[in-house]
């Protein structure tokens, strides 16, 4: 993991164009989980093989997690949230890789920004469709007019406190390897890299699908 991402430009006629390691590791990921999805489902079977499998068990995880939230609407949001889960593991994961330049792309607050506002445009957009435009803003006045401003500012704080979060653990997750590295390069790197790239990879993905699902479900509500 990099504690910041770093910026890179290239010309493109007589204009600048500044990209972040993070923005192209990101597309990278997205390369790589189409790749994995066109092979794993390629030959898909009533006797699956060991790739199915492995798929299969991951949409039926994924799957279990949003039906508790929004019953009976689990195979509907199946393919966003999967898609918010599978990306966001894989980001966390790929710092993994003893690739130079390899860097983790949700650390990078653009990219948990434009996740958080993906699930934010969407939740608002299924709530609204639920009780109609009107009903749903109305619902920010409720019990009282006097909370307008509070339940406005609450709605538009959504997106910042849910990408801060991701953000906040993969950066701070990086800043403790380097400041290890520095003071006891000699330690065991292998178990550190195994809690912060890993486990709480794997944690931190968890937590971001189960908020992206929870807004949603309030947002319906």
């Amino acid at each position: 993991m990099n504690p910041g991402p770093k910026v890179v430009t290239y010309m493109f006629g007589n204009e600048n164009l500044p990209i972040t390691d993070t923005l192209i590791v990101g597309w990278v990921v997205v390369l790589l989980v189409i790749i994995f999805a066109r092979y794993a489902t390629r030959k898909l079977s009533m006797k699956p093989d060991s790739a199915q499998n492995a798929v299969e068990l991951l949409i039926e995880t994924i799957h279990e997690q949003i039906e508790p939230m929004l019953p009976g609407e689990g195979w509907k949001f199946l393919p966003f949230i999967a898609t918010i889960f599978i990306y966001v593991g894989v980001s966390n994961l790929i710092g993994l890789i003893p690739i130079p330049g390899n860097v983790s792309p949700t650390g990078d607050l653009n990219t948990t920004l434009g996740l958080a506002l993906m699930v934010f445009l969407l939740s608002n957009y299924h709530g609204m469709k639920e009780v109609g435009v009107w009903g749903y803003l109305k619902g920010f006045a409720e019990p009282v007019i006097f909370l307008l401003p509070i339940n406005v500012i609450g709605e538009l704080a959504k997106p910042i406190s849910h990408s801060f979060r991701l953000f906040g653990n993969v950066v701070g997750g990086g800043i403790i390897i380097t400041l290890i590295y520095q003071a006891v390069p000699w330690l065991i790197p292998v178990p550190l890299h195994a809690w912060f790239d890993l486990f709480v990879g794997l944690i931190q993905t968890l937590i971001f699908g189960m908020v992206a699902i929870a807004y949603i479900s309030v947002a319906k509500s």
